[in-house]
């Protein structure tokens, strides 16, 4: 589903260059196009367009969640954009939402785990813009040619980058590069990156999900940007370039246009949504609203925090450290018990500990048949031992009480002297009873 959207506003840029006050106007206009793609049937995207406020909120946590999650994140910031006249104020509102996100997913089951990532800009009357992020949502800058980043994911293999262990683009095709490590409404609390930049007269601005740069290189963005000549023909042809690559995911880019008022304007042409429904609000102003749910069950969208898997790692740690515990007490100690009839020393603790059962040490030569009552109750007490000679000494003991040996006269040693050598030989039998 695509919903292009586009808006005019006239600001005026006012600098000091020392020797007085310079006066620059810059036009905004702005195209919007959210995208369903190739091979999801729901979109978890929702984005926002609204006078000088706009943002792209890529949700996850599946069917009914993850969507749920972005357009409350858009809600709230369209909300509360009149009161955004710092970078504080779009911070505080970004926190904000994050408390209502993360609330709605603790008391509702069917929200439960949902999040958004996101990419938010906002235009300032001192002609200044405030760019803020969470996760791997992006927002970039397209001026005289040249494209460069204005955000910085919030990933692992982002992390990888940072640290030189992969190249950036290693990075895009990394197993591990769906794995964020922020995201809004996961957790009770939110570290929201957001930086402040004077208006570049005639640039553009794109903010964008995942679903755009999974599928097209910076490279390829700039190549088509370069042969665009409208934000509405951008952000069409650049969610086009990612389908074409793929579209694994949903796909959402606006482009903002800062430029000056003497520059041919080009009017976009709007294009109804498929559920047919009217896309201007009640000011008369055509925005996109959150992408429609689809009838269908769309999966989760598989999109991973590092946070969770660092916990979930410890914590496996943590239980193994206390399986080799146990195991270790399990496999310790001897005791004496029957096994049938017959009397045995067995390694480990009486009943077992966990899955780890006794076993059998040694066996004797007595049965239940060979003790008297009080010997018999004894062993079924099952009697445990530090070390396996004190067992083996318990059971002899009681095996000379019930089997006494006869006196036996053993061979005196043999000596064989000769003149040259002398050979001493004796021969010791051992029997293990």
């Amino acid at each position: 589903m695509c919903k292009p959207a586009a808006l005019y506003l006239r600001c005026s840029d006012e600098r000091n260059d020392g020797h007085g006050a310079v006066v620059e106007e810059f036009t905004i206009t702005y195209g919007a196009v959210t995208h369903v793609g190739q091979v999801r049937t729901g979109n978890e995207d929702s984005l926002l367009a609204d006078n000088n406020v706009f943002m792209v909120a890529d949700g996850m946590g599946g069917h009914n969640a993850g969507e749920v999650a972005s357009l409350m994140a858009v809600e709230h910031l369209r909300e509360a954009a009149g009161s955004i006249i710092a970078e504080t104020d779009l911070v505080q509102a970004l926190v904000h939402a994050n408390e209502v996100i993360y609330a709605e997913s603790m008391t509702n089951h069917l929200h439960h785990g949902m999040g958004t990532t996101l990419a938010a800009m906002v235009v300032l009357e001192n002609s200044t813009i405030v760019v803020a992020h969470v996760g791997d949502s992006r927002v970039y800058l397209w001026n005289e040619g040249a494209l460069s980043r204005l955000s910085k994911d919030h990933s692992y293999v982002q992390e990888l980058v940072d640290e030189g262990i992969v190249s950036i683009e290693e990075a895009r095709t990394h197993p591990r590069r769906n794995i964020v490590t922020r995201a809004l409404g996961i957790d009770a609390d939110v570290e929201v990156e957001a930086n402040t930049f004077p208006v570049t007269v005639g640039a553009w601005y794109v903010l964008c999900s995942d679903g755009l740069v999974d599928e097209i290189s910076d490279a390829d963005i700039a190549k088509v940007l370069e042969r665009c000549t409208s934000p509405h023909e951008a952000a069409q042809a650049l969610v086009d370039a990612a389908n074409a690559a793929g579209g694994r995911d949903n796909i959402t880019v606006i482009v903002v246009s800062t430029a000056s008022p003497d520059a041919e304007v080009v009017e976009p042409v709007e294009v109804p949504s498929s559920s047919g429904a009217d896309d201007t609000d009640p000011a008369g102003i055509p925005v996109v609203e959150a992408a429609t749910a689809a009838e269908e069950t769309s999966p989760a969208k598989k999109k991973f925090r590092f946070g969770p898997v660092l916990f979930w790692s410890a914590l496996g740690g943590i239980l193994l450290a206390v399986l080799v515990v146990f195991a270790a007490y399990g496999r310790t100690g001897y005791f004496v018990s029957f096994q049938g009839d017959d009397v045995v020393v067995l390694k480990g603790r009486p009943g077992g500990v966990l899955w780890f059962n006794p076993t059998v040490e040694a066996r004797t030569t007595l049965t239940r048949s060979d003790l008297t009552d009080s010997l018999a109750l004894e062993i079924a007490g099952e009697p445990t031992f530090s070390e396996s000679s004190a067992a083996q000494t318990y059971v002899n003991g009681i095996r000379d009480e019930v089997q006494p040996n006869p006196t036996t006269t053993l061979p005196a040693v043999v000596t064989t002297t000769t003149s040259s050598t002398s050979t001493t030989s004796s021969t010791t039998s051992t029997v293990v009873k």
